[in-house]
């Protein structure tokens, strides 16, 4: 996976926060999107234009590998998000929490 499809997820992610329309995105909602490996969907869905998909998706098989590894941390964290990243209320600062953590495991990243 490149580092830059994950760097850009955040920028997206933090441009959702920042507008602050996005408030109503619960840790639930994240924690059943990525059980059901669909978060960038679910992001389309629920901020449409607002979310710019097609950053990520120059990136061949990005997305499908940042929806395995947001999996991969949610099998091992999930309800452990305070503790660990000081995450309790938006969904969305939870996805920034875990997109970083991917970035700073770096296993098999590209740069």
């Amino acid at each position: 996976m490149h580092i830059h499809a994950l760097t850009l997820m955040i920028l997206q992610l933090n441009k959702l926060v920042d507008s602050g329309k996005y408030s109503d995105i619960s840790i639930s909602d994240v924690h059943r999107a990525i059980d059901e490996e669909r978060v960038v969907e679910m992001l389309q869905e629920r901020a449409g234009e607002d979310f710019d998909v097609s950053l990520i998706n120059i990136y061949e098989g990005a997305r499908e590998e940042y929806e395995a590894r947001l999996n991969q941390i949610y099998g091992g964290y999930a309800g452990d998000e305070y503790r660990k990243w000081g995450v309790k209320n938006l969904g969305l600062c939870l996805l920034i929490a875990w997109t970083n953590e991917i970035i700073q495991v770096g296993d098999g990243l590209k740069f």
